[in-house]
């Protein structure tokens, strides 16, 4: 199998009769109001939101059932490893692509940045990048005041 493309979306839909995919709220990039007292340099924070990451596959020998074993790296901008998720892949024999969809609830980030979701496909033994889908995270922050009235 062959990685062609991934996006992030909030959500999607495929169509019953037609098989047509329909991708709702694309996101390249985040912007996040941050309350400065509640996270440090170095704390990890989960931002709760729903997102899936979409896949279009080609299948390259279409004779045959094909299984892949996939994993997803969410990468911070330092590089690091935040969060990883296991897919199993599976086209019947005649089919010639596959889209997967993973689910995912809310992301964990360390600071802003470039954010990379890359997806790993196992090769023999070792895993191999098949792509990487950059989310762009702008933070701001800001001391909110837990006391408007000022008593």
């Amino acid at each position: 199998m062959k990685n062609i493309w991934s996006i992030i979306c909030e959500k999607s839909s495929i169509d019953a009769q037609t098989n047509l995919l329909s991708l709702f709220n694309c996101i390249e990039e985040v912007q996040l109001m941050i309350d400065r007292k509640k996270m440090s340099k170095n704390d990890k924070l989960v931002i709760p939101f729903n997102l899936q990451l979409i896949s279009f596959w080609t299948i390259e020998d279409d004779t045959r059932e094909n299984l892949a074993e996939i994993k997803i790296d969410l990468v911070d901008p330092k590089g690091e490893v935040l969060n990883e998720f296991s897919v199993g892949l599976k086209a019947k024999k005649g089919e010639k692509r596959l889209r997967s969809i993973t689910n995912m609830q809310g992301i964990q980030i360390t600071e802003g940045g470039r954010y990379y979701y890359r997806i790993l496909q196992k090769k023999g033994t070792k895993f191999e990048v098949a792509s990487e889908t950059p989310l762009d995270v702008n933070l701001s922050y800001k001391i909110l005041d837990n006391n408007p009235s000022g008593k």
